[in-house]
């Protein structure tokens, strides 16, 4: 499969993807700041350096951008509830969307559950607590019609941070897995703040790359300029987007991965090594030919109980 024949059969921003939550999910990044260190977190949540926060009059203009969008509207990091103006986000978002098309991603409340419940429809937030009581003692006590999940099961988080022609050096075999990512298939495009600009990724992971390698100054903006409407552009648009991003990145492959929270190591491949992990967590750095167990039948957007 070459370039073309990939980027015809992914799914842009504003494609309804059918069977999803209301058939289709946009993320804002509020941060990757997150008091957890997950395993193969695809925000990078665990590794240290600067996390910054995005901007109220950044996060204002991204809502404005997505006028007219039909899908689910996700409040997303890292924890947004470390925004240090959380309040002030979930006000502003509700100027805008109504409480039905928005969504959370979150795993600990962090005392801010009440304005959660006024904010987010709990039938489309994704409260994965990472096995922590306490979290999921407060989202029930404070937003009892929400849904926390992820008390008795670890999460298997799959290899992100890579490069995948150090495991598939055809590039046309890499075209095919790459028109069939799990993320761009089944789950999310992302706005995010690049550099203290706002920009727009067709997937979260392609974001998740930009904001790490933000304070490298030879690495490329390829982020999309957020202006009223951007997300209707067909996926040709984003063509330089996955052709620099998707080469970098072993979602595709479906690693086996690690438990979020019981093995603490992250996989990378060497482009990856500059990112230092945060306290006690690990790295397991593969070379040209390493394995990296591939699953063929899991999907990596399904995390829970493997």
């Amino acid at each position: 499969m070459n370039e073309q024949e990939a980027i015809s059969r992914m799914v842009a921003p504003g494609t309804p993807r059918e069977g999803k939550w209301r058939r289709g999910v946009m993320q804002i990044h509020l941060t990757r700041s997150c008091d957890l260190a997950c395993s193969n977190c695809t925000q990078g949540s665990q590794f240290g350096g600067k996390a910054d926060f995005i901007s109220l009059q950044n996060f204002e203009t991204a809502l404005q951008s997505l006028k007219g969008y039909f899908g689910l509207i996700g409040i997303f990091g890292g924890n947004p509830a470390l925004h240090p103006e959380f309040d002030k986000i979930c006000n502003i978002l509700s100027r805008y969307f109504p409480k039905e098309q928005c969504g959370l991603w979150c795993n600990h409340p962090r005392g801010k559950a009440r304005i959660m419940r006024q904010t987010f429809n709990p039938s489309m937030s994704n409260l994965n607590v990472h096995l922590k009581q306490e979290a999921y003692d407060e989202f029930k006590h404070d937003w009892p019609e929400c849904h926390p999940f992820g008390l008795e099961k670890d999460s298997r988080h799959s290899p992100v941070h890579g490069n995948m022609s150090n495991f598939v050096p055809e590039e046309s075999d890499r075209w095919k897995l790459i028109s069939n990512c799990d993320i761009n298939q089944h789950w999310s495009a992302m706005i995010c703040q690049f550099r203290g600009e706002l920009r727009a990724f067709f997937c979260e992971i392609a974001g998740s790359q930009a904001i790490l390698n933000q304070y490298n100054k030879q690495y490329p903006d390829t982020g999309m300029a957020v202006t009223p409407g951007w997300w209707r552009k067909p996926m040709e648009e984003f063509t330089d987007q996955v052709r620099f991003h998707c080469h970098r990145c072993l979602v595709p492959l479906r690693g086996h991965g690690a438990l979020a929270q019981k093995e603490h190591v992250t996989t990378i491949t060497e482009e990856y090594k500059h990112l230092k992990p945060k306290g006690a967590h690990g790295l397991e750095i593969l070379t040209e030919g390493d394995d990296i167990h591939v699953e063929k039948n899991r999907l990596v957007t399904q995390y829970l109980g493997y």
